[in-house]
């Protein structure tokens, strides 16, 4: 069986041949056309290009002939008018109408595309405001109950679908182009110093949207979006597609399942994905953001090297020939070209502390120098493996141990399952940095919730005014709440 991704597209054939030149005003008029007129005759077709340069001589003769051309390569249809007819010549001259098919529709849609925005298609852009748009589409779609009508949550869906396109479209089409040859060329540009700063900031306020969005969604699809909630979805919004009406081939239930499925699969493996493609932006920026700022480092080397230094070598002769004295140049000599006939001098490292000689009172020791002829290497010593076995087990109790000494230290300031910021005890090191790191957790979740790297689940409290907050080095203000423990109950999971 041939694959849909093997075979030809004849219905492009009609874009590189000897007469596209004909055949693309044809299709054109066409599309144009199409949703006012569905159907057009071969005299309408004619007397429309019968406007442009080129076609002085074009007959009906050669605008049929086009169009059986056209309708061999599927572009059009053909239908026999069953009307009208005045005389039995008139029938028999067997007058048609033509219709465009729905790849053709497309695929002139698509060229027109390319027409309109050549100077800047593809470029794409890295539109924050997409990730704000998506994750409240979530958010619509998580609040489907069995009150709500299926043309409400298909096009939910949709939106949420469309949201995704557009985000993983732009961003993917952005990024090629600034990663293009041509887009570097012009950071090796003098023009391309001025819009450093603006295009840096640009990918640098992406950047830090992308950072605060990806806990988000990662919390809303991995522990919102359930199977058994999202199979119940899926199948709500299949059966509606199903239910409306189309002429042609009636898809089924399970293929339209499995193409939600897979559309719902790109996006979660877009943000969720063990190498998801969000952290493979924020990745690329990162180099990208390197690449634009070594390259201005190089632009600027080269223009420095390339300056002319006349004028600053004649202020520096001004100086000097200003001076009265020969002392004082020699003494500005030293400054701006270096002492003559200096003497480097090393010795290895001697331990003096609570002595009272002097340098010059120390014993001479013997410095071995080394070869310093090209690809010279000094001779390894041959030394077994040492077996550090013992240390090792040494050190993976001593890091036991201080995980649990944190834990207890930890566990010490829950009192009454709770952990109140505005009473806590003068905090350690370890202390604090579990509290913050459990607040940042609590407050960047879209439930309030955090879990200790010990398994607890908190609940985040607000309270109104700030937090004081006193450590073995200082004062911390955090926001003022209360951090609740949430028990499990029987049988819970």
């Amino acid at each position: 069986m041939e694959s849909i991704y093997t075979k030809k597209v004849v219905e492009m054939n009609y874009l590189s041949t000897d007469y596209t030149h004909r055949y693309r005003p044809i299709l054109r008029f066409f599309y144009e056309q199409h949703g006012y007129r569905p159907y057009l005759r071969a005299e309408d077709i004619l007397q429309h290009l019968k406007q442009y340069t080129g076609f002085e001589t074009y007959t009906i003769h050669d605008v049929k002939k086009d169009l059986e051309v056209l309708e061999g390569w599927k572009n059009i249809t053909s239908r026999q008018e069953a009307n009208d007819y005045y005389s039995i010549e008139e029938f028999k001259a067997k007058r048609f109408k033509y219709q465009a098919t729905h790849y053709t529709i497309q695929i002139e849609r698509f060229v027109e595309t390319l027409e309109k925005n050549q100077a800047d298609f593809g470029g794409g852009s890295l539109d924050k405001n997409l990730f704000d748009r998506l994750l409240e589409a979530l958010e619509t779609l998580y609040a489907f109950n069995k009150y709500t009508l299926p043309e409400e949550l298909y096009r939910r869906w949709e939106d949420v679908m469309e949201f995704f396109k557009r985000l993983d479209r732009k961003t993917s089409d952005y990024l090629a182009h600034i990663s293009s040859f041509q887009a570097e060329d012009e950071m090796l540009s003098e023009a391309f110093l001025v819009r450093q700063k603006d295009f840096i900031d640009y990918l640098k306020d992406f950047v830090q949207v992308l950072q605060k969005k990806i806990p988000l969604f990662q919390v809303i699809l991995l522990e919102k979006f359930h199977r058994e909630w999202l199979d119940e979805i899926i199948i709500c919004v299949a059966e509606y597609q199903l239910s409306i009406f189309r002429f042609g081939e009636k898809l089924s239930l399970e293929d339209t399942k499995k193409r939600l499925k897979e559309e719902w699969n790109s996006l979660f493996m877009w943000f969720c994905g063990e190498d998801n493609e969000a952290r493979n932006i924020l990745v690329q920026t990162g180099e990208i953001i390197r690449k634009i700022l070594r390259f201005a480092s190089r632009l600027l080397e080269s223009k420095q090297t390339l300056r002319s230094r006349k004028q600053e070598f004649l202020e520096l002769a001004k100086h000097f020939y200003e001076l009265t004295a020969e002392e004082d140049a020699h003494k500005l000599a030293s400054i701006v070209i270096g002492v003559p006939h200096t003497m480097h001098m090393s010795c290895e490292p001697y331990d003096t502390s609570g002595r009272v000689e002097s340098l010059w009172e120390c014993e001479e020791e013997p410095l071995e120098l080394r070869s310093r002829r090209p690809g010279f290497r000094t001779k390894g010593k041959i030394c077994a493996i040492a077996n550090n076995r013992a240390k090792q087990k040494e050190l993976l109790e001593d890091y036991i141990k201080e995980q649990e000494r944190q834990k207890q230290n930890f566990l010490i300031l829950i009192q009454q399952n709770q952990i109140k910021l505005d009473t806590l005890p003068i905090l350690d090191k370890s202390q604090r940095s579990k509290v913050l790191e459990l607040l940042n957790r609590c407050m960047n979740s879209l439930d309030n919730r955090g879990k200790t790297e010990w398994g607890q689940t908190f609940l985040w409290i607000p309270l109104p005014g700030k937090a004081r907050i006193s450590c073995l080095d200082g004062q911390l203000v955090a926001p003022n709440g209360v951090l609740v423990l949430q028990t499990k109950k029987k049988g819970e999971a």
